[in-house]
């Protein structure tokens, strides 16, 4: 049966999405955030006979996040999502292929999740005559901009790069006044945060750009004892990741109407 939870579900609901915390880092930060009495998105558990959950979706308006592991009621999570209107959801690939032929949506996009487990291959930072400014509401109509100019990202507005900073941080280089490189992050709780918006304008490229602002926002990170993720449906790019210590977890699907 599917049930909306609250704090009384607290210890259960954390344990069981901490099966996998790296490919749940928006659920957990959501939840470590805003706990269950958001007046803009709710969870949902399918809960067993044994009182057990199995399956976790929030709903945030018309978006839904999807995340089960092992066993779930395919029939109630299809129905639940199919009379919720929503417009889009995502979850681990593994876990939405199961419902993709009972869901009025379609797949969008699947993509390759990794996390930072060789921290040994990260360099450290070092400081040099490329000057990294932190990403600032004062300079985000310059980051929206380079959304602007570069092919692989979706459009985005000033609201929503401030929506992510809320939960995140980033870094970026500037050249002739403008933005031409940057690396963000968002949803970042105690153990973990999902690294975005790795992007560089097609005419600042290959100059490690990025890179280097990959590299000062993971050693950042792992100080503080969190654990970088990020998504990337990239060869190139996933070659770099990999030679800085990331490794591949599993596969991440969006499906939209």
């Amino acid at each position: 049966m599917i049930q909306r939870l609250n704090n009384t579900h607290h210890k259960k609901v954390i344990k069981y999405l901490h099966k996998e915390k790296e490919v749940n880092i928006f659920l957990l930060s959501d939840i470590e955030r805003y706990g269950y009495d958001s007046y803009f998105f709710s969870i949902y558990g399918g809960i067993n006979e044994n009182g057990e959950i199995e399956g976790i979706l929030l709903k945030c308006f018309e978006f839904i996040i999807f995340y089960a592991y092992d066993k779930f009621n395919v029939d109630e999570f299809a129905q639940f999502i199919n009379e919720s209107n929503c417009e889009e959801v995502c979850g681990k690939s593994q876990v939405l292929e199961k419902l993709e032929k009972q869901i009025d949506l379609q797949r969008y996009r699947k993509v390759t999740i990794f996390k930072l487990a060789n921290k040994n291959l990260l360099p450290p930072y070092k400081e040099d005559s490329i000057r990294l400014r932190k990403i600032r509401f004062g300079n985000l109509n310059k980051i929206v901009r380079l959304y602007e100019e570069i092919d692989e990202f979706e459009n985005t507005t000033v609201d929503n790069i401030k929506s992510s900073l809320k939960t995140g941080r980033g870094y970026c280089i500037e050249r002739e006044g403008k933005v031409v490189s940057m690396v963000k992050t968002t949803s970042e709780n105690r153990n973990n945060a999902m690294i975005i918006g790795v992007g560089t304008h097609p005419k600042y490229r290959n100059r490690n750009y990025a890179t280097k602002c990959l590299i000062k926002i993971c050693n950042e990170l792992l100080d503080e004892n969190k654990i970088p993720c990020l998504f990337c449906d990239n060869e190139a790019a996933s070659s770099i990741y990999k030679m800085l210590g990331f490794e591949e977890i599993g596969y991440w699907s969006i499906y939209r109407k």
